[in-house]
Parts: C-alpha cells; structure tokens; sequence
C-alpha cells in the first residue's frame, strides 16, 4: 500500500522550514560554523590531538540560529501545547523544537488547525541522546523531580509529548536505533498505517548539541572531521561534524489521501529495515552485506526495480563508512539498470552536518523536495572520488551542480534513502513523485 507525504516541517542549520531548506541546497550552502559560547566552552574542551583524553578536535558543527528565541522559557509557546510554566526549565529542549516542528508540519497539511484532536493519528519519533538529562544530574540530584523525571530522563515522553499537544489517540513512540532513529520511526510508521492501526502518522526525529560528551568521544573514536566538513564520497574524507536539527513528515494512505483531497507531496512505495548481526567482525562497523540486504528487502516492499532508481540520498557521513555504502548502492542498484542510466546519489550531511537522531528524515523531506522540483541539488566537498569505491561498477554519480532528474517516460520518478547506525541497524525507504491527478492540491 502506497503512502503520501502530506506535510513536512524542519529546522535544521541554515534553514527554519522545508523552504529554505530547498533554498540552502539548491544554493549549495555549506551552513556549519563555530560552536556557540552558549553550547559550551570550546577552548576547554578542545585538543589538536584526537587522543587526547577529555578532548575533542572539532570546534564546529551546524547549530540552529535563532534557537533560543525560539524555543527559551519566555518564547516557548508552553499554554498552547499543554505545557505548564513550571515544566520548561526542566523540559528537555529537544521536546520543545520537536513540537513547534510537529506543528509546522501540520499546518502544511493545510487543514485547520485541531483537525487532527481525537483522531487515530500515529506518532513515531527519533531521539538517540539528551545532553540536557546529563546536565540536569550534574546539577545534583536533590534538585531533580517529576518535571525533571517527564521532561528529560524518559526518553518516551518525546513521543508523548506530541500525541498529548495535538491531542493523537493512535500509537505513540519514541524510537532510538542510534543515527537511524527518524528513519525506522517512518519505517514504523508506514507500516503502522499499512496495518490499519493507524489512520494518519506524523513520524521524524530531533538532535541538539548541547555538550561536549559526544564530540569527545567521537573524536577519540576518528569519527569526526578536522576541518568541521562531511566529504561524502571523496578521498579526503576524514569524519563528520555533528550538527542540531529536527524533522517530521506527515503521512497517510495515498488513496485515502486522494480521497481526501489532500495535497500529495511525494509517495513512500516501500520500506525495510536490517540489522547486520555477525556479518562484520565488530558491532559498530559498517556492513555493505546488511546494508545490501535493507536495499533489497525495500525495493521488493516496493515493487520497484533497483535498476529504475534515479537519485538516492545517502547515509553519507564523509568516514569509512562511505565506501561500505557506496559497496552496497553498487550492488544491488545495477540491477535491472539500462546501459547509460547512472545514478546520483548525495549527502545532506556535506550542507548541514550529521544531525543524528533527524538526519534520516532529513533526508527524505531534501528528497520530497527534489522530487517535487525535479532537481538533485549539488552535494558539497566532492573533488577526488574516493579510491575504495569502484564508481564504474554502477555508475554512482555524486552531483557537484544542480541535476535534472531523468525522465522516465512519462511515469513518476523513483528516488531512495539510505540510513544506517553505530547499533547495526540499517534501513532504506523508497519514494515517488506524487500522481498528476486532479486529487493532489490543498483542500480548505
């Protein structure tokens, strides 16, 4: 069963909204910077060394601008989503970013708002961390309570939070399979609606960089970039930079959709998840096997050929893992591909950094937007393709300028996205340009 894509909302560096989201990659904006005073104290934290103990390398990473006077106890909107004052300061800030983002996708829909309140709507969300939780227990623990224990340290309350501001009555759940959390929350939602239990699902994920924990660590594993860019298939790839974001898509049945006379920004054919198991010598390297195995098992779900696969958004963190993916697309998209048919293939994560928890739906709203544009917009930091890959295999194509997709005759274009994580866990979703039917425009 087909699902339309009905609303998207986003914040992610650069860019408050799926509009200057289109904008900043279009644009080709590389949108990381220095890492804000108000995060934490760099110099403190900083070491040239990445074996330094305590130390991370990096000093950049990709940071909403505007996030305090966003979502700070004085801007938050509290009343609105059922908030009590007293709460904020306890409330995990991811919790708060996540629900004015759930809002702006909901008003895409472009359907009143509290037309949702009761319904048997689904929410599926992505959270790998809360550096927040970690300062409130530093803080002391006599200092920690109720708001404390529902604001941050249950990780399920994300989830909740949602379903109780827009007032959603179908399942509610907060998922972590590490850096692919936002994508099996819409694997699970898709198959939440397929399965009837739900009617409607809003499904994405957040990250904010609040402390230094993660880059040091990070740093002392090689993971991170020196130079603060993802270089996504190059030969000076080297790490990521880690990044704040957010994400949610909202989704429903396409006949119900059409039906409805929602407007249909792109469709989800199919959509699988795998996990590596042993096929790899350590838990937390990359597996081209299971990810292959991901690949496959989504585009049978699908019913689509490999080979009919224009554009795919990558995993693309600019490490080792690049040539293991890379290894995998090769694999199994030169399957039923016609001669002289490459594919592009792209990181959001060259523009804005790894967002973690949302670099999943990240990717699928840049990739609803490429299919409604009918353009692969550049991917940045790619000069020297990386040796390991064997790019005449395919072809693999990474777009250092704004691309056409190809035609296909006449019938909808057919795009991907590629998720996987340190937890083994690898998932792939497979999308369409939605239907040229009359059904497709906003109804009021």
């Amino acid at each position: 069963m087909p699902v339309a894509v009905i609303g998207m909302g986003c914040a992610y560096p650069g860019a408050w909204g799926t509009d200057e989201l289109w904008e900043l990659l279009a644009d080709g904006v590389d949108a990381i910077g220095d890492i804000p005073e108000s995060r934490y104290d760099t110099e403190e934290f900083h070491a040239p060394d990445p074996g330094t103990p305590g130390k991370s390398t990096s000093r950049r990473g990709g940071f909403l601008d505007g996030l305090a006077e966003a979502i700070g106890p004085d801007a938050f909107p509290a009343e609105e989503f059922g908030v009590e004052p007293r709460e904020i300061a306890d409330m995990d800030p991811q919790q708060r970013l996540l629900l004015l983002t759930a809002r702006a996708a909901l008003r895409d829909t472009g359907l009143p708002p509290g037309r949702h309140a009761g319904s048997r709507t689904a929410v599926f969300v992505g959270q790998s961390h809360s550096d927040h939780w970690d300062a409130l227990r530093d803080r002391g623990l006599d200092t920690l309570d109720l708001d404390s224990f529902s604001g941050s340290h249950q990780r399920g309350l994300l989830a909740g939070r949602l379903s109780y501001a827009f007032d959603l009555r179908g399942p509610s759940v907060t998922v972590d399979t590490a850096q692919a959390s936002s994508l099996v929350a819409l694997h699970l939602a898709v198959r939440s609606l397929r399965g009837g239990e739900a009617d409607m699902a809003l499904a994405g994920g957040v990250s904010l960089v609040l402390g230094p924990a993660a880059n040091v660590m990070l740093s002392r594993a090689g993971a991170l970039s020196t130079d603060g860019r993802c270089k996504f298939g190059d030969a000076t790839a080297d790490g990521f930079v880690r990044s704040d974001g957010a994400g949610v898509v909202v989704l429903k049945p396409l006949d119900r959709a059409l039906a409805d006379g929602d407007r249909v920004r792109a469709v989800i054919l199919g959509s699988a998840v795998s996990n590596d198991g042993r096929a790899k010598d350590r838990l937390t390297d990359p597996s081209r096997e299971g990810q292959a195995a991901a690949m496959r098992w989504a585009y049978e779900d699908a019913g689509v050929v490999p080979g009919e696969v224009a554009y795919v958004e990558a995993h693309g963190t600019g490490t080792r893992i690049d040539p293991v993916e890379l290894g995998a697309l090769t694999d199994v998209l030169g399957e039923g591909r016609p001669a002289g048919h490459p594919c592009l293939v792209g990181s959001l994560k060259t523009n804005i950094g790894h967002t973690e928890a949302a670099a999943g739906v990240g990717g699928v709203i840049k990739t609803v937007l490429a299919l409604e544009h009918g353009t692969v917009p550049p991917s940045l930091h790619f000069t020297t393709p990386h040796p390991a890959v064997d790019w005449d295999a395919l072809p693999l194509v990474v777009p250092t300028r704004s691309q056409p997709l190809p035609s296909q005759d006449g019938r909808p274009v057919i795009a991907a996205v590629n998720g996987q994580s340190i937890s083994s866990t690898n998932v792939h979703l497979v999308l369409a340009q939605a239907p040229r039917t009359p059904g497709t425009g906003h109804r009021h």
